[in-house]
């Protein structure tokens, strides 16, 4: 999502240093104000536990350090990360302005220890990183509720939801459904994207092929059953492919803002299934979200449910209509255009908070 907004804002003329944890490619670097730095970095948490939190090496952290003194605003995504701490220090220090993205909330890790290292993270990092910034972007309406109930003094917020490549992600006109349903899991293979909750409805659904997107800790490939398929990772166009070829998007989750599959799905006319917690992220795609209690018994009975319904949630007109929704909320020129005007408000106020 970044690396699309990032190359978009390049496009309409901005000059960017982008600097990410390798490997992180961006989808298309042909702006030439958009330079990007693949910066090395340790993924030793994310590699064991499935935890996304990379640590630079000192070679990268010192390029961020001499960009940003060149820079007149610094953009930073997500609050949690010691590379966001580390940027956010140094644009400070700077006296530059900076705009925060935040995507996601509390994460309710069965391990307390993790749990309560988060909960303190965020404590320190609204009161530091969030309430320092010049901005505070929420892309979700549940993070931004969260942040707003557990810390009220924050007051520089503003809400973009996340940009989706409408032309990239748009339905087809098939007519016809395949013999067996195909229920699509797309994300990153960890505890908190519900795959328990799959893992048994495979073996309760066996006449559903369960297709999986993505890439983890977790192997769905392990569980030893016919109808599950690792597909792995996709690039834009052939994950768009793949959300037309399904009947469902299924996942049943926690600790999400609002995951931008959820959207791409809805532009390409797939139904999604989600938890009440994911569908309250952005209250407007309700009428096109499926959604279930987050147990195996709620999110199974939904599904038999659409199973039972499975020819009218495909058909074109409906797919048509879950298009034109995202077209309407969700395209990436409504985004760009939010963010750009959030940076020219940033840049037109007075010095740095």
């Amino acid at each position: 999502m970044v690396g699309e907004l990032m190359t978009r804002m390049a496009h309409d003329g901005m000059s960017i240093d982008w600097f990410a944890g390798a490997p992180s490619p961006p989808p298309d670097l042909t702006p030439p104000r958009l330079r990007f730095h693949e910066v090395s970095a340790c993924n030793w948490l994310e590699d064991k536990f499935g935890i996304p939190m990379p640590v630079w090496y000192p070679g990268g952290i010192w390029e961020l350090a001499k960009a940003i003194r060149k820079a007149d605003l610094v953009f930073i995504n997500d609050c949690l990360y010691a590379s966001s701490w580390i940027a956010w220090t140094f644009a400070r220090l700077s006296c530059k302005k900076i705009l925060l993205l935040q995507h996601i909330d509390e994460i309710p890790y069965r391990s307390k220890i993790m749990t309560t290292l988060m909960l303190f993270g965020y404590r320190l990092s609204a009161r530091v990183i969030l309430r320092g910034s010049s901005q505070v972007v929420f892309c979700s309406r549940k993070v931004e509720r969260y942040f707003h109930e557990k810390f009220p003094f924050l007051k520089n917020t503003i809400h973009i939801s996340n940009g989706v490549d409408v032309d990239v992600f748009k339905p087809d006109e098939r007519n016809t459904l395949s013999a067996r349903p195909r229920i699509l899991f797309a994300g990153r293979f960890v505890e908190r994207k519900g795959l328990d909750i799959i893992h048994k409805l495979a073996v309760n659904l066996p006449g559903c092929d369960w297709i999986f997107a993505g890439w983890g800790v977790i192997d769905p490939s392990s569980w030893g059953l016919k109808n599950v398929k690792v597909v792995g990772r996709f690039e834009r166009k052939a994950m768009a492919q793949l959300y037309r070829d399904s009947d469902l998007l299924i996942l049943p989750s926690v600790g999400e803002g609002f995951p931008l599959v959820v959207q791409e799905a809805i532009s390409c006319g797939l139904p999604v299934l989600v938890s009440r917690e994911t569908a309250s992220g952005d209250p407007r795609a309700q009428n096109f979200l499926m959604v279930a209690e987050l147990t195996v018994s709620g999110f199974e009975q939904a599904v038999r449910a659409f199973l039972q319904r499975r020819h009218q949630e495909l058909e074109p007109a409906l797919r048509r209509r879950r298009h034109d929704f995202a077209i309407a909320h969700w395209s990436w020129d409504k985004s760009v255009q939010a963010y750009m005007q959030a940076f020219k408000n940033i840049l037109e106020s007075g010095a740095p908070r």
